[in-house]
């Protein structure tokens, strides 16, 4: 008989299940956070303030993801009505040193952060005497640093207030099943505490699936996704050099091995938002040689938080829906509606390059690629599904 296959356990994401994930712009204070923020969704909250605490409530804005995929299928289908995929940003105060224990906003700034699924941490590295940095000078990895440590800090606090009650419930003793459960939990909560108190953030430990159950519900700070953003002056981005970069690339592949660093100027995004047309803005970046960096951080957030688009198309209306990879078919029908989830009988399926390459849906059918799916099909990044599904019950 041959051997029987090895049966893979599933990965676990950290985080927050769900699709509706929000992303957050961190850092310091005076940094650029809220410019960047008015710059990315196109949205005045008035001039920022130059000192520390101007945000005090975290701004929420909603921002398009430029896709070229939705666009071409608008263009075929040309539909009454155009939906594209969106990002929830959040614009949250800047933390300073001691943020963990209270100092400036602290408390208040790292539950907002608590809140998000994902965190844009944005370094600055351009000088300007107007500018007060509250550290009193332009030194990114210190900065980086201060940001680091009080997010860890905080994960601690959290960590061992959980191990605490975890700690109370098998006090109990006892050989039951619910407490053999307890006692991994516990057993988890430790090497948690453990990971962070030498020095690490927990999105970079390799943990099991059951370690996983017992993190995500902790919401740590640590154990979300980050994207750098390296905040330089207009000078600097379009020429694509600051004396800083070499040693931030340094600090992330030492502290945050991974995680993605892009280079902006929140000075020019922010220029370019003043041009009256989007041609005029593209001239300008074409006149500098530099373009903008946003799109681009867009995109790398929603593939740090692991989210994938698929399709609905019609001459009513093109529509594209966010859903976390690995999404199954029913589920995916949920996103459009959740009784459609309830009564899901099977997607008609074909991806969009399929489309592209054919021109025609009849052409799609003619070669075979439209099919028919059922409640185990993984939908894939970029389908075109129409759902099937019964009566929703009264």
């Amino acid at each position: 008989m041959p051997p029987k296959k090895a049966v893979q356990e599933e990965k676990i994401l950290l985080g927050r299940p769900g699709n509706n994930l929000k992303s957050g712009i961190v850092g310091l204070a005076n940094v650029g956070k809220s410019t960047l923020f008015q710059a990315i969704t196109k949205c005045n909250l008035g001039n920022p303030a130059n000192f520390p605490y101007a945000t005090i409530e975290p701004e929420e804005a909603r921002v398009i993801v430029p896709d070229a995929r939705f666009d071409w299928l608008c263009e075929k289908y040309q539909p009454r009505s155009r939906v594209p995929a969106n990002l929830t940003v959040y614009d949250i105060a800047g933390l300073t040193r001691g943020a963990s224990t209270g100092a400036g906003l602290g408390n208040a700034f790292l539950s907002h952060i608590r809140a998000v699924d994902a965190i844009f941490q944005v370094v600055r590295c351009f000088d300007d005497a107007e500018i007060i940095h509250v550290e009193g000078d332009v030194d990114p990895i210190r900065d980086l640093d201060i940001i680091s440590e009080e997010l860890r800090l905080k994960d601690i606090e959290f960590v061992e207030k959980a191990l605490e009650t975890q700690k109370r419930k098998t006090r109990q003793g006892g050989q039951s099943l619910q407490m053999k459960q307890w006692k991994e939990e516990e057993a988890t909560i430790e090497k948690v505490l453990a990971w962070l108190k030498d020095g690490k953030d927990v999105r970079k430990g390799n943990w099991a699936p059951k370690e996983v159950e017992t993190i995500n519900p902790l919401l740590l700070l640590t154990a979300k996704p980050v994207v750098f953003l390296v905040n330089l002056s207009e000078k600097d981005y379009i020429r694509k050099k600051n004396k800083h970069l070499p040693k931030i690339v340094e600090w992330v592949k030492e502290h945050a091995e991974g995680d993605p660093i892009i280079p902006i100027s929140v000075s020019f995004e922010e220029r370019l938002t003043k041009f009256e047309t989007e041609e005029a803005a593209k001239e300008e970046c074409k006149r500098v040689g530099a373009e903008s960096a946003l799109p681009k951080i867009i995109v790398q957030m929603r593939k740090a938080l692991n989210l994938g688009s698929f399709f609905t198309v019609g001459p009513d209306e093109v529509r594209q829906w966010t859903i976390r990879n690995g999404t199954k078919a029913p589920q995916a029908a949920g996103v459009i509606h959740s009784d459609f989830e309830k009564t899901f009988i099977q997607a008609i399926v074909y991806n969009y390059s399929v489309l592209k390459e054919l021109g025609d849906e009849s052409e799609v059918r003619a070669k075979g690629k439209m099919m028919t799916k059922g409640k185990d099909y993984v939908v894939e990044d970029g389908d075109i599904l129409l759902i099937k599904a019964g009566a929703a019950k009264a």
